[in-house]
């Protein structure tokens, strides 16, 4: 069986420019991963710019500047071993996000998403909803979390607690 493949999934960064706090979690995860997922509301271009450094597959969202949104689609699907993932931010309200992104993709074998600031690992009809929450700015009970998929003969995911994180800088 070949090894593993070691995704990193991040969303809702919000940030102008690249942190002291932003680059060191980017250290810490993403300088072993095989790919690294961003799903959109970055805000500035700067955060974009720094994570081309990773192997980067990214979509933009509804916070994002023009310059993001004119180099980033909406939504993508990308290939990670012999599994299809749909990736996109989302929009609207969180109450039936997934059925509206959802009716975005066909085919795939996960969808991951954000926009809702709050993490998400669910299995249904055999497809994989994953949302790893806010890097920065968590809502409800989740404060700042990070995704992290590996890919073997089946998708395993898991949703990785970030402690002592003080966020954006105003």
């Amino acid at each position: 069986m070949p090894d593993a493949i070691k995704i990193v999934v991040m969303s809702d960064t919000h940030l102008d420019e690249p942190t002291d706090e932003f680059k060191s979690i980017c250290s810490r995860f993403c300088d072993d991963a095989d790919m690294v997922i961003h799903l959109g509301d970055w805000e500035k271009v700067g955060i974009l710019n720094y994570l081309e450094r990773y192997p980067l597959e990214a979509v933009s969202g509804n916070m994002d500047d023009y310059s993001i949104k004119q180099r980033l689609p909406a939504r993508k699907v990308v290939k990670a071993g012999l599994f299809r993932l749909g990736i996109t931010h989302g929009w609207g309200p969180p109450n039936g996000i997934r059925q509206r992104i959802g009716e975005q993709f066909g085919g795939v074998d996960a969808v991951l998403f954000g926009h809702t600031h709050q993490p998400l690992m669910a299995r249904e009809s055999g497809m994989l909803w994953f949302n790893p929450g806010s890097l920065f700015l968590g809502r409800g009970n989740a404060r700042h979390s990070i995704g992290l998929l590996t890919i073997k003969d089946r998708i395993e995911a898991e949703i990785i607690a970030l402690q002592g994180l003080s966020g954006p800088q105003s």
